[in-house]
């Protein structure tokens, strides 16, 4: 059994299905059966232009769907947590009876403070005038990872995509994902 929240800071790295001798900072891992798996990055531009990217994964590394959302943002820590707060946009109907997930990105104080977030102590669950947190109370077990730059790649590539206006590819074989992001997929999946 996973623990719901890790407090530990090496337990936030620690690889869901990765052999253990293995280093997670070499290798994106995918998350175990029946969990799906959101990267999530950002993009923020000098004129305050923020891209907003997600991508979610299933337990075989294949894409079930990205987003990517364009918000007005000077502030890179907060573009990051709305990143972490966008995968809501990346919710598909049928994730809603998932019961685990995972969120990863590559900024660790956005990854600590959508932690704490979680924490149904926290007092952000009562505030009225910030983001509605609520939804993360509908999963059974939230898992959130920092992952190192070069392994949150397709997020960022969405992110700066994102930076051009908003978008949603749902289907893999969609002649709309740019040859590019699927060339980012394939080789997180050779090397998962």
């Amino acid at each position: 059994m996973l623990p719901k929240c890790y407090a530990m800071p090496i337990l936030e790295q620690w690889c869901t299905s990765q052999p253990s001798r293995l280093s997670s900072s070499f290798y994106w891992c995918t998350s175990p059966p029946g969990w799906v798996k959101f990267n999530v990055d950002d993009s923020v531009r000098p004129n305050a232009v923020a891209g907003l990217g997600v991508i979610a994964r299933d337990h075989a590394g294949r894409l079930v769907v990205a987003v990517g959302t364009q918000v007005e943002q000077w502030d890179v820590t907060k573009a990051e947590i709305l990143a972490g707060l966008a995968f809501l946009g990346a919710i598909e109907e049928w994730m809603h009876n998932l019961d685990r997930i995972i969120i990863e990105s590559d900024c660790r104080i956005a990854i600590q403070w959508l932690q704490a977030a979680f924490n149904r102590l926290n007092k952000l669950h009562v505030q009225t005038d910030g983001p509605d947190l609520s939804f993360l109370l509908e999963f059974k077990q939230v898992i959130f990872q920092h992952a190192p730059r070069e392994l949150n790649r397709p997020a960022d590539f969405c992110a700066n995509m994102a930076c051009f206006g908003n978008f949603i590819w749902r289907d893999c074989d969609s002649r709309d994902i740019p040859p590019s992001l699927m060339s980012l997929l394939e080789a997180d999946s050779t090397r998962a």
